[in-house]
């Protein structure tokens, strides 16, 4: 119990090392990358980001600080999603065989960016790993499988599959860390909570329409997950619906800026960005930006830049608060 209070409290003060004061977001940048960057993840400690090249078969490795690609890490399969342990500086990506149906994890040190495990996954042909999640805390990963319905649990100490528990089509994952809450988004028109403790589903929260992604801001204790309505839905601890946020055209990727609680909604059919002020849910801007198909979002904690994939080119856009 001490060692996770231990992880928890640098968490919090990961979330908290910056205070600075709200401002308007622009687009700072963008950057070269390769061909369909989809899913993308910042590690702040060391200021790398990672994205997810869906056509080259490979992840695109950002130094922070230049705002160029420093490697590329070459996968077996087609990586869509990615995620970090800011605790271990380990990086999870997806991969896919689309002929074969056979999908893993691959496992990243991000210290010198080199693949230090790739564990398979049961998985049959179809659509493959759509979301992948992240307990720092308890060293837990959680992938959705959209074609088993199924989210497979995987333990980072071991680097090998423990557990699934089922979910129906199962989309983009996030987890609390202090709470210890699973959040699953579902084709299904609703948000799925699950205990991360065992497993158990603890609630089937209902949308207006089918969730994409989700985000969670553990200060707050809060969920996001965009829906395809063309909002943001947010979700308290206790579950419940607390409002519906309109956004513009396909709302898909979503991550929240911890620091300064501001949500990052990236609207895929629209080239646009919808951010909301956590504190008072309601949107605080909409910022246009050079995209044709924003995917992914990601928030670096420590630079409290915010970069987002667009998907249908090979770039990666760049937002300074």
């Amino acid at each position: 119990m001490k060692m996770k209070a231990l992880k928890l409290a640098t968490l919090v003060f990961c979330a908290t090392l910056f205070s600075l004061q709200v401002w308007a977001d622009s687009v700072l940048t963008t950057i070269v990358v390769g061909n369909e960057p989809a899913g993308i993840v910042a590690n702040p400690r060391l200021n790398k980001i990672y994205v997810a090249l869906d056509a080259d078969l490979k992840v695109a490795v950002i130094n922070g600080e230049t705002n160029q690609v420093s490697s590329t890490i070459p996968l077996a399969g087609h990586p869509l999603a990615v995620a970090v342990n800011i605790l271990t500086d380990r990086i999870y990506s997806t991969s896919c065989d689309f002929g074969t149906g056979q999908c893993s994890v691959y496992v990243i040190d991000s210290r010198t960016d080199t693949i230090i495990a790739n564990i398979p996954l049961p998985t049959i042909q179809g659509i493959g790993l759509q979301g992948i999640g992240v307990n720092p805390v308890t060293n837990r990963i959680y992938v959705s499988d959209g074609d088993n319905s199924r989210v497979y649990v995987i333990d980072g100490a071991s680097n090998q599959q423990i557990n699934q528990f089922p979910v129906p089509s199962p989309a983009g994952v996030a987890v609390n860390p202090k709470t210890n809450r699973i959040y699953v988004a579902s084709v299904g028109a609703a948000l799925f909570v699950f205990d991360g403790s065992n497993n158990s589903q603890i609630a089937r929260v209902p949308m207006d329409s089918s969730t994409e992604q989700v985000a969670t801001n553990f200060r707050l204790n809060r969920a996001y997950t965009t829906v395809d309505s063309n909002e943001l839905g947010i979700v308290n601890g206790a579950n419940q619906v607390v409002e519906k946020v309109p956004t513009e055209a396909f709302a898909h990727g979503v991550d929240v800026n911890l620091f300064n609680n501001k949500i990052y909604v990236a609207n895929a059919n629209s080239a646009s960005v919808t951010i909301v002020d956590g504190k008072t849910n309601r949107v605080v801007q909409t910022l246009p930006i050079p995209a044709n198909f924003p995917d992914g979002v990601t928030v670096n904690l420590v630079t409290g830049r915010t970069y987002i994939t667009d998907f249908f080119s090979n770039i990666v856009i760049v937002l300074q608060d």
